[in-house]
């Protein structure tokens, strides 16, 4: 393959692996935090460093067991302040493992819309005669299926990274073998 057909193939990989990751960006967007937490989080952060008056007791020896129980359940423990500028626990706040959970759930979805995508993308690349737009399609094709897996890798369970990438890798080999029997 001469240097303009390679560049040229490159650019149709990138190209298409971008058309499909922004045309699904577009159709279904990721959660946002500020959706399950409000634009300040949790607390807004000048609440976290004001500086308690020494009359204070210190608020995690009072509400042990409750900033326990929070931090068990996956929460962010919050504060008030009493009348004297004490803080006080107020309550757990579940924000955080609630957009986790949505944002786990969104890489999935994505995962397995994206995958199959890309899989076809190379199929095409297989079939494809014009051997310039065929290769632009199956390192499309790849690209995308590195990003959907990249997407949803850190919340697979190890046996599952193992599985998914093991899988992946004798599609790979399946359809590079076909290429080359093509030849």
């Amino acid at each position: 393959m001469k240097v303009k057909e390679l560049l040229m193939s490159l650019a149709i990989a990138v190209m298409a692996a971008l058309f499909i990751g922004l045309f699904f960006d577009a159709i279904y967007s990721a959660p946002e935090y500020e959706d399950f937490c409000g634009l300040d989080g949790p607390r807004a952060f000048k609440d976290r460093f004001e500086v308690p008056p020494e009359t204070c007791e210190n608020v995690y020896f009072v509400y042990e067991e409750e900033i326990s129980q929070c931090n068990l359940a996956e929460g962010s423990p919050r504060f008030d302040y009493d009348e004297e500028g004490c803080q006080v626990y107020s309550d757990c706040n579940y924000c955080s493992s609630e957009f986790s959970a949505a944002n786990e759930e969104y890489n999935r979805n994505l995962f397995f819309i994206i995958s199959p995508i890309a899989i076809a993308l190379i199929l095409i690349g297989l079939f494809y005669s014009f051997e310039v737009a065929a290769s632009g399609f199956m390192f499309g094709g790849v690209l995308l299926l590195i990003y959907s897996t990249g997407r949803y890798f850190s919340d697979m369970s190890k046996f599952m990274r193992v599985f998914v990438v093991f899988i992946e890798l004798v599609l790979l080999l399946w359809i590079a073998k076909k290429k080359m029997d093509k030849k």
